[in-house]
């Protein structure tokens, strides 16, 4: 993976920019409670691989990336807000390695953090350093992100209560959930950076795909992945029977015979998977049965190559740029979400 490492070190130099703009945003002060909620997750650290995006875009399609830091934080204060909401719902314990904010300072408390950081996302965006009407048409674009979003999450809450959901429904859930926020930084950076609609389309399109191959290569490596560099024991969307485009898959192509003997392991052991050190070799044994059968049929394959070619046209989108530094940056960035094992 060495041919990623420039880049790696070029989204940690970003990324420090940006913190200062986030922490200006959210300083500590008072209610002391609220705002260490707040800051809870930020702190935590996580790549700003978002708001590295939204920099790269603006100065990919010819613009100043400093001009773009305050909507490159925005977007990360949107991302977390929805983390933080997400991990209520989901009763999630543990989020980069510390405790949810709920956990620590109850549900009542973590929505009103999620609330303020929704808040701080459009006080950033109305610092941009751009002229009156690129900054509506930045707010438009994250109104809208949030709109998907939002969607998205209900489409995934909806998908938990249906037997199978389609191949066609799944992309659609999953647009919204992970496609809106990519194509939202993307095209956010391109608006700072240039007045050319056909960059801004293109940075777009590179946006949306290459956020939808990131959420199914997860879904992939979630059944493929080596444990130690994975982080947990394979197969755990089958323990919580997640919906994925796999599973998708195998309901459009497996017999009746092979469904049935997959429902007898898929979400059957949802409890377990909220310890992952608590999961016995037999549980381990069954989903091992079950994801062979998804290979049976190509689904994890099928899943794999369809994120792989998402990410081929996104970098053909980007192709009517200038070639440039932080248009390859995208580029390699887009191939490392499909490369990568972890």
């Amino acid at each position: 993976m060495k041919k990623f490492d420039e880049l790696f070190k070029r989204i940690k130099e970003q990324a420090m920019a940006v913190d200062n703009v986030i922490f200006e945003l959210i300083p500590e002060k008072e209610p002391k409670k609220l705002y260490d909620a707040v800051r809870h997750y930020p702190l935590a650290g996580g790549k700003r691989v978002r708001p590295f995006v939204v920099l790269r875009a603006a100065e990919a399609a010819g613009g100043n990336p400093e001009k773009a830091l305050y909507p490159a934080a925005a977007v990360e204060l949107l991302h977390n807000y929805s983390l933080v909401h997400d991990d209520i719902m989901d009763m999630d314990e543990l989020r980069r390695g510390r405790p949810t904010v709920h956990k620590v300072w109850g549900v009542n408390m973590a929505i009103l953090a999620g609330d303020l950081l929704f808040s701080k996302v459009f006080e950033a965006i109305a610092k941009t350093p751009v002229e009156s009407s690129k900054v509506v048409r930045i707010l438009d674009v994250m109104a809208r992100t949030s709109n998907e979003l939002c969607e998205g999450q209900a489409m995934d809450i909806e998908f938990e209560t249906k037997k199978e959901v389609t191949v066609e429904e799944y992309l659609k859930m999953i647009s919204g959930k992970t496609g809106a926020l990519f194509d939202g930084s993307a095209t956010i950076g391109a608006i700072v950076g240039t007045d050319n609609e056909e960059y801004i389309q293109a940075l777009s399109k590179w946006g949306r795909n290459v956020g939808i191959a990131f959420q199914i290569w997860d879904d992939v490596l979630d059944l493929v992945a080596d444990e130690k560099k994975l982080g947990k024991p394979v197969g755990s969307d089958i323990r919580k029977g997640k919906k994925t485009l796999i599973v998708s898959h195998f309901f459009d192509n497996a017999n009746e015979e092979d469904k049935a003997q997959f429902m007898k392991v898929f979400g059957k052991y949802a409890g377990d998977a909220r310890d992952d050190a608590l999961i016995h070799d037999d549980v381990k044994t069954e989903v091992q049965k079950a994801i062979e059968l998804l290979r049976k049929y190509g689904s994890i394959d099928y899943a794999a190559e369809y994120a792989k070619n998402l990410v081929k046209e996104a970098n053909e989108a980007l192709k009517v740029l200038p070639e440039s530094e932080a248009r390859k940056d995208l580029e390699l960035l887009a191939e490392f979400l499909v490369e990568r094992e972890f």
